[in-house]
């Protein structure tokens, strides 16, 4: 017998302090319903569970974010349901304003309430927000895998395309001491003609007109020849008797309050266009060429303004011909730009070019790509023309060129495929997943009358006569609405505005598919969100049945490790025995 050590009760505690252990764990569990409360508890399990919290959460938010994109579609074809509504009626009041038995003055009234509906369209257009953005304005982004325009080809002579231009037209001479100023960029350029000069204003000769370029060329490059993104030179159109300032492609033009950024495809002379307050800095880099001025004036050298006026105007420049399929000529034109209204058989070179984009997932300036450029693209013209297209080479060139080659002839026509073109439309990404990348983009039409063809210049050919028609936030008018103050004006309105309803039929047929998408999207959402729960439920919950028989189980082990305990402490007693 030995009393230094009591094994049995070392035995007894041990079994105690393991009983009480197992009890703590149990509780902890039972009282958290969580079988893993850290991770000493299941280090692999924590991670795994962890990951997938994350996941399930982001699948939550991307139910929510799915959920909001559903109410700024409802939010844009609500609005776009009234517009419809305000279509028909325009369309109502063209037909009865087409029919002789209304007289001049009944049309007038007519008119004025074509004109109020036309604002009201503007005004939803430009009002319609959710969350502070507006949806049915468009967009001034710039996509850059468009392509936008042709350039010139061999058979017409080779010609220049000039994106966007603005001209000093002089109505008079100007004197010595006239100070010609404008900004380009923000930087303010001034010239101020000296007494060598004077003749060369003097607009009756082309050679006077071509020295004026020539004097403000040499003004404008040392104006410029230190800063990069100012580019530009003076040009001159002797038969319209004007000084052009041009910009150089690629560069950047910024800053400004008044835009000119347009050309047409087809035609010669030139159309005035008028500058209008700008809304911010837009910098657009190797995709337009876009020359902003805030400010085009001359004064005298006292600085005051001279009787002489400075105008801008955009030119439209010949873009050229094609080549010729069976003895006929082949005019590309962009249907974006315009109608085409030459004398060849015009194709649209925008579906040739999206044909080939289709078909070789580029716009065309893949070399390796060549037999699929070539079949899609004669394959386009060929569709446009009602005839098969043979006897031409199909190459791809450098900076985004095509070039059309006669084997019999071996004359070229280019197809020059710019960097990029203006969007139009409001766009918005939805993250309708929980990882990158999972989202989905809408796009959502400029729906105001202008982008609907329900207003024009005034005096235009359809429109009428002074613009009567606001932005629908303010009463200064801004465009002409559609003319219906005689029986065939009106019969062309009825037509323009079946095409509005049909674009905006179109829109909201859009729109409603894309909200269609989205409750599907919600669907598998909830759906994945659920599975997920349940998988890492499965891992980190307890089973409560039976961590209540554990717990029973330890609580029971902890009470008879109690009692055995007492019980081994007494055994050492036994020793006293022998000494009686």
């Amino acid at each position: 017998m030995i009393i230094n050590h009591n094994i049995s009760a070392l035995n007894t505690h041990r079994q105690l302090g393991n009983a009480n252990d197992m009890r703590s764990e149990s509780m902890q569990k039972l009282s958290s319903g969580l079988r893993i409360n850290s991770a000493a508890d299941d280090a692999a399990g924590l991670a795994i569970s962890e990951k997938m919290r994350g996941q399930i959460r982001g699948l939550e938010q991307a139910q929510a974010n799915a959920q909001d994109g559903i109410s700024m579609i409802q939010t844009a074809e609500g609005a776009l349901n009234e517009t419809h509504s305000i279509l028909q009626r325009m369309r109502e009041l063209a037909t009865q304003a087409s029919n002789d038995t209304n007289t001049e003055t009944d049309r007038g009234e007519i008119q004025k309430e074509i004109n109020q509906l036309t604002s009201e369209i503007n005004r939803i257009g430009n009002t319609t927000e959710f969350n502070t953005q507006s949806l049915l304005k468009g967009d001034s982004g710039v996509d850059l895998a468009k392509t936008e325009m042709v350039a010139n080809a061999n058979a017409a002579g080779d010609t220049t395309y000039t994106q966007a231009s603005a001209t000093i037209e002089f109505t008079t001479a100007a004197d010595e001491g006239d100070i010609i100023s404008l900004e380009i960029g923000g930087e303010k350029f001034e010239y101020t003609f000296t007494a060598a000069d004077e003749t060369a204003i003097d607009a009756s000769t082309g050679t006077e007109i071509n020295e004026t370029a020539n004097i403000l060329n040499s003004a404008l490059n040392d104006f410029i020849s230190n800063n990069d993104t100012l580019k530009g030179n003076f040009t001159s159109d002797v038969s319209t008797a004007t000084v052009t300032i041009a910009a150089e492609s690629g560069k950047e033009f910024d800053g400004a309050k008044g835009t000119i950024s347009t050309a047409e495809v087809t035609g010669t002379g030139s159309a005035a266009v008028t500058a209008t307050a700008g809304v911010g800095t837009t910098t657009h880099t190797e995709a337009t060429t876009d020359i902003d001025f805030s400010s085009v004036v001359v004064n005298d050298a006292a600085g005051t303004a001279v009787d002489q006026e400075a105008s801008l105007k955009a030119i439209k420049d010949l873009v050229g011909t094609g080549f010729e399929v069976n003895g006929t000529s082949i005019e590309f034109y962009n249907v974006n730009d315009g109608a085409y209204n030459g004398d060849a058989l015009g194709v649209d070179i925008s579906k040739a070019l999206d044909a080939v984009e289709s078909a070789t997932g580029t716009t065309g300036s893949q070399a390796d790509d060549t037999t699929a450029i070539q079949d899609a693209f004669t394959n386009a013209v060929a569709d446009q023309i009602g005839t098969k297209v043979e006897g031409v080479k199909i190459t791809a060139g450098a900076a985004g060129a095509l070039t059309v080659t006669s084997e019999a002839t071996g004359e070229d026509a280019k197809v020059d495929i710019k960097d990029g073109t203006v969007k139009s439309d409001f766009t918005a990404t939805f993250q309708v997943g929980a990882n990158k990348g999972q989202s989905m983009t809408i796009e959502i039409g400029d729906m105001r009358s202008a982008a609907l063809g329900l207003t024009g210049e005034a005096g235009e050919d359809g429109f009428s006569a002074s613009n009567n028609v606001t932005n629908g936030t303010n009463n200064n008018s801004v465009e002409a609405a559609l003319d219906v103050t005689s029986s065939a004006s009106a019969s062309d309105a009825i037509k323009t505005i079946n095409d509005a309803i049909e674009s905006v039929s179109a829109e909201r047929s859009k729109l409603g598919a894309y909200q269609n998408r989205l409750d599907h999207t919600i669907n598998n959402l909830g759906t994945s969100a659920e599975n997920l729960t349940a998988a890492e439920s499965r891992i980190r919950d307890v089973d409560m049945a039976k961590e209540m028989m554990q717990q029973t189980k330890a609580s029971i082990l902890a009470q008879a490790s109690q009692a055995m305990l007492a019980q081994a402490n007494q055994m050492p007693q036994g020793v006293l025995q022998l000494l009686r």
